[in-house]
């Protein structure tokens, strides 16, 4: 009787073992795309979107039929364009474009819920490596000549290093090689040492992917 309850147990175990090694597995690629980028306040402010890029690789490990987890390691630029009113009669416009260039590590919960569309959630963090502007001044003297002049200032410092924000959205297998990926990222943490009032950074990203 001991015999055949020990005999039971095992192969209950080795069926369990088996059924989940047939669902586990790990998946990996590369990624890239576009960046839709910007910086919100508290406040309403001026900035407009920039277009930049993102690339870099991930893994899924997959711990149940609908369920898995991802985390990927991203090169994202990231910033924002803005036409500044102004400060002197002769000056037509001021453009300012603010380039930040980031390392983040996202790491989500990745749900199926129709055959190949996944649905994604979680957090990611982000490192700054650098952040600069170039801000271009286009003036009309009364001639009507027109001078532009463009001025590239380092804005690093002014930022801070470590970006954690919040991410979501979904990913759909074309086949067995290729995805696609449509996400939003918000920050949840100040990322401005200078300016009065909270920033955050928001970026849409879309990217295609190659899977091993």
């Amino acid at each position: 009787m001991k015999l055949s309850f020990i005999s039971i147990a095992v192969l209950f175990i080795i069926s369990f073992t088996n059924m989940n090694a047939q669902q586990e597995y790990f998946e990996y690629g590369f990624k890239g795309g576009i960046n839709l980028s910007n910086i919100t306040e508290d406040v309403p402010s001026s900035y407009e979107t920039r277009t930049s890029m993102n690339i870099g690789a991930y893994g899924l490990y997959k711990i149940l039929p609908k369920l898995g987890i991802q985390a990927e390691l991203l090169y994202s630029e990231q910033g924002f364009s803005n036409d500044r009113i102004p400060d002197a009669a002769d000056v037509e416009k001021i453009e300012e474009i603010l380039r930040m260039q980031y390392i983040n590590l996202p790491v989500l919960a990745s749900h199926n819920v129709i055959e190949n569309l996944w649905v994604e959630g979680g957090f990611q963090v982000g490192y700054l490596v650098n952040a600069e502007s170039d801000r271009e001044r286009i003036e009309i003297n009364n001639l009507g000549s027109v001078k532009s002049t463009t001025i590239n200032e380092g804005k690093t410092d002014n930022y801070e290093r470590i970006d954690v924000g919040l991410a979501g959205g979904l990913r759909y297998k074309l086949n067995r090689n290729f995805m696609i990926q449509a996400r939003y990222t918000n920050s949840i943490n100040d990322i401005n040492k200078i300016e009065t009032g909270d920033q955050y950074n928001s970026i849409f990203s879309f990217s295609v992917g190659y899977v091993f």
